[in-house]
């Protein structure tokens, strides 16, 4: 019964994208025999980068280049577009030849062949790298997409290793999405079905627990805009997940819906996940409440991860006042998990966060942040009113992390000469109390403060800059700072820039490090009388560090790393 009703769906798929895509086809077929009929575009980038280090080991080949290149080919307006790239890095290549996907788009169709990935909605399909094709439709309100491709490659157990976690089985996945949109509301369905090929695998020994998986999720989404002002998003999903397709099969614990949804067995389950937003907007004053909550193993195979088992609600008030010139933002939290409360612990989060920008016509800019966040981790619910927390309950404890941060700008200065002058510190505490006695903290700060005089005309700017950095608890202190000189200038079409770090590592007071670290770029983007012939680049980055002895014990070292990239865009 599944079967059938998978291959139902792969030919509705099939023969909706063929009409679709020999539809759009047929309206630009005018332009044969055109000299606009063809045309290529694209650009090539070759980047060379030489390396050498004194006084230690070197952490790379002395030399590696890397020649990437994109080209799109357009044919009727059909748009064919190919990446491919070539290395002497035999390590960070599998291969020294790739060509990965090609994504043909014509009007309103686009299509994603190779190894690609698309992204239907945060609960199903969610980015993941498939190798196979995919087609996108948008005419006009609709919108139609489908994908289908292998989602994992089969790997094989490897006898020579006990854990064997790379070891999986083939995985196929198809998924569509039909939807409607216009300017006050969209709504959009997903479908998404993937399944592990059990023949793809010889051997799977039991001891292993992998067993072949399916899974189908499908989601609806919907953005709805209410007298202008006040706006609705709604995205709620289901997901049936059975780990292992040997199971018996299940035909009393689920209902139809389910049943339709995937063969349910006796390792089957189904979870939930849903996520509501309601927000008002006006010129002065907004707010947005948020609500989402994600059961206990939530999981899709069309995703690589889930945050599960969460229930969080927010709220996000701003006003701008002064005509824009102020802006305030705030955001206010609850999270709390174990759901189902079949779990051990219950953790609640709480979280605060508040954001001002302030600026004026002259020049002055201030932006300053605060946010908090808490968390407090409770081993079991306390029923007994005798029961008194002990050190044995390490899990009962209460979290905080707390950061401040400002930033202040002044801009001065007439046409000719500008000024600048900027300042930024942050500030961060983090600490927890375990039954009861407060644990030792961590504190963090970091100040920077920098001026920057340019010359308009002659096109040239020098900065002058200064960092410092202090991370302290109970048992050690660090401290790292020094000062810095970068200059600009601009001579017709070539760029260069110039700058020096001094930095101090400290350590209880203690000299750990102090390097110099010099970095040089030049830029050259000459500018050729007949745009049609493209657009060619060159580039020199280089970065020389020199490490100084900081005891006797210890030596010198530097190290050099030199880039140079030539491009050229047609």
């Amino acid at each position: 019964m599944m079967n059938i009703r998978l291959q139902i769906i792969r030919w509705c798929i099939t023969l909706i994208a063929l009409l679709f895509a020999l539809n759009g086809f047929t309206q630009n077929l005018e332009k044969i025999g055109k000299k606009d009929m063809v045309s290529i575009g694209g650009g090539l980038q070759l980047n060379s980068i030489f390396y050498d280090a004194q006084g230690f080991d070197q952490r790379r080949d002395p030399f590696a280049w890397y020649f990437n290149g994109n080209v799109a080919v357009n044919i009727l307006d059909v748009s064919l577009p190919f990446t491919f790239s070539y290395t002497n890095n035999q390590v960070t290549y599998t291969q020294p030849f790739n060509m990965q996907s090609v994504h043909p788009t014509y009007k309103w169709a686009k299509g994603h062949f190779g190894i690609t990935s698309v992204n239907y909605s945060p609960f199903t399909l969610a980015g993941h790298v498939f190798a196979g094709g995919a087609i996108e439709l948008t005419p006009k309100n609709m919108e139609f997409s489908a994908m289908y491709g292998r989602l994992k490659k089969a790997v094989a157990f490897d006898s020579s290793s006990l854990a064997n976690e790379s070891a999986s089985f083939q995985r196929m996945g198809l998924a569509g999405k039909m939807g409607f949109r216009s300017e006050k509301i969209s709504v959009s369905a997903t479908y998404f079905h993937a399944y592990d090929d059990a023949a793809s695998l010889l051997i799977f020994p039991a001891a292993s627990f992998l067993t072949p998986m399916e899974n189908t999720a499908v989601s609806i989404q919907s953005n709805i805009k209410l007298m202008k002002k006040f706006q609705l998003d709604v995205d709620a999903a289901m997901s049936g997940l059975t780990r292992n397709i040997f199971s018996e099969e299940e035909t009393t614990d689920f209902t139809g819906w389910q049943k339709w949804m995937l063969t349910t067995r006796s390792t089957t389950t189904f979870r939930q996940a849903r996520k509501f937003a309601f927000g008002y907007a006006d010129k002065i004053f907004s707010v947005k409440l948020q609500y989402e909550h994600v059961d206990p193993n939530y999981q899709s195979l069309g995703a690589y991860f889930f945050n599960n088992d969460l229930q969080n609600i927010t709220v996000q008030p701003a006003v701008r006042l002064f005509k824009g010139k102020l802006n305030l933002q705030t955001n206010i939290g609850r999270q709390r998990n174990n759901l189902d409360g079949l779990q051990a612990a219950t953790s609640f989060r709480c979280v605060g966060s508040v954001n001002a920008a302030f600026q004026t016509t002259k020049g002055f800019s201030a932006t300053a942040s605060y946010s908090n966040f808490t968390a407090y981790t409770n081993r079991r619910p306390i029923t007994d009113p005798f029961w008194v927390p002990t050190p044995a309950d390490t899990l009962d404890f209460y979290q905080l992390a707390q950061q401040g941060q400002l930033m202040v700008v002044k801009s001065f200065g007439k046409k000719t000469w500008k000024n600048s002058i900027s300042g930024s510190l942050m500030y961060q505490q983090t600490g927890q109390q375990q039954s009861g006695v407060a644990l030792p903290g961590t504190h963090m700060a970091n100040a920077n403060i920098a001026w920057t005089i340019a010359h308009a005309p002659k096109k040239w700017s020098i900065s002058l800059m200064s960092n410092a950095a202090v991370t302290a608890n109970n048992l050690v202190s660090t401290m790292q700072h020094g000062p810095g000189l970068q200059a600009q200038k601009t001579l017709g079409i070539t760029r260069i820039s110039l700058g020096s770090t001094y930095n101090r590592s400290l350590v209880l007071n203690e000299l750990q490090s102090h390097l110099m670290n010099h970095r040089f770029t030049c830029a050259i983007n000459p500018k050729l009388k007949n745009k049609k012939y493209g657009t060619p680049s060159f580039s020199i980055n280089a970065n020389y560090v020199n490490r100084l002895p900081a005891t006797v014990t210890t030596r010198a070292t530097s190290e050099l790393t030199v880039m140079v990239n030539g491009g050229y865009n047609f």
